[in-house]
């Protein structure tokens, strides 16, 4: 009896030895085989956060099953995920000294309970208990990555999880292309647009109607009604009111009154001045000259009538 205990007694390091080393390959292959991941139960989170352990990892606790809901998870899981991926392009020699592994609520809700747990995601690194990267403090408790002051994107984890990696973790965010594709289409508009337009720009009418519509917008006190806020009309005890009396107020409708105005006695100048001097006969010029004066009197009476009952008082008048 004494024989066999003696035995058991040497034997006992060497089998955990042995189940560490086997432990330690599993791990190994088993985030080769799952994009850098290792999936964890309670068991495998034992033995990867083991007191003797020789490696550091950072182990996320998430609850991703639809039961839980748990939006932020969901929404750090791909980041996770990407940090680990470009963990395992490391050089073996390093990347086999940390691990990441995640443990989902469904697979180990002892592990929850054990670290107090109640809500999700939590990411812990666990720093190399033995060996040559035990911290310089000697302290291996699990650190808790702070979610608080780091985003859940994965450039930030990168960084912060970068402290506790044998070497930096190589992640490069992808390449945005929206601003070269925006660039290209821009590039290929102007290319294709460039035969309307610069014609266009080059066209005397097109530079003759944009100051005549803009002159129109400013003098009919559009930018005014704008600034302020005015109302379109407003409510009046006889109806709706559209003229607001007094030289410092004006409503949304008197605008488009005034453009209405200026631009037919725009048109009726334009016309006489470019228009009618093209005409074959004298007796149609003359004939065109009699209209557009008429027109000329009859909006420009109108205008100041307008003009009139916006302030009462005004004494003169010309037709109307």
């Amino acid at each position: 009896m004494l024989l066999l205990s003696l035995l058991s007694f040497f034997l006992v390091p060497a089998c955990w030895a042995i189940s560490r080393e086997t432990a330690y390959s599993d791990f190994i292959d088993a985030a080769a085989s799952n994009g850098g991941v290792i999936d964890l139960t309670t068991q495998t989170f034992d033995l990867l956060t083991a007191s003797d352990r020789e490696w550091s990892a950072t182990i996320q606790l998430t609850a991703l099953g639809n039961t839980y809901k748990c939006a932020p998870c969901k929404q750090f899981e791909p980041s996770f995920k990407t940090v680990a991926k470009a963990w395992s392009k490391v050089a073996p020699k390093h990347r086999d000294n940390h691990f990441f592994a995640t443990l989902d609520f469904a697979n180990g809700p002892e592990v929850f309970r054990r670290l107090g747990l109640n809500s999700a995601p939590f990411v812990y690194t666990y720093p190399a208990a033995q060996g040559d990267r035990v911290p310089a403090n000697g302290k291996v408790d699990p650190i808790p990555f702070d979610f608080t002051v780091s985003e859940f994107d994965p450039k930030s984890f990168s960084e912060g999880i970068s402290r506790f990696t044998p070497v930096k973790i190589p992640y490069k965010p992808p390449t945005d292309f929206k601003p070269i594709v925006s660039a290209i289409v821009a590039i290929l508009t102007l290319s294709l647009g460039y035969r309307v337009a610069l014609p266009l720009l080059l066209n005397r009418w097109f530079w003759a109607i944009l100051s005549i519509g803009s002159s129109l917008i400013f003098i009919s006190g559009f930018m005014f009604v704008r600034i302020r806020g005015n109302p379109y009309v407003a409510a009046g005890s006889g109806g709706a009111q559209w003229i607001a009396p007094g030289y410092q107020n004006q409503f949304g409708m008197e605008v488009q009154v005034v453009a209405f105005i200026y631009g037919i006695l725009t048109f009726s100048f334009l016309s006489m001045t470019l228009f009618v001097p093209r005409l074959p006969s004298k007796g149609r010029q003359t004939l065109a000259v009699g209209i557009w004066s008429g027109v000329t009197v009859i909006v420009f009476s109108v205008l100041i009538g307008f003009f009139k009952l916006k302030n009462g008082g005004y004494p003169f008048r010309l037709l109307f």
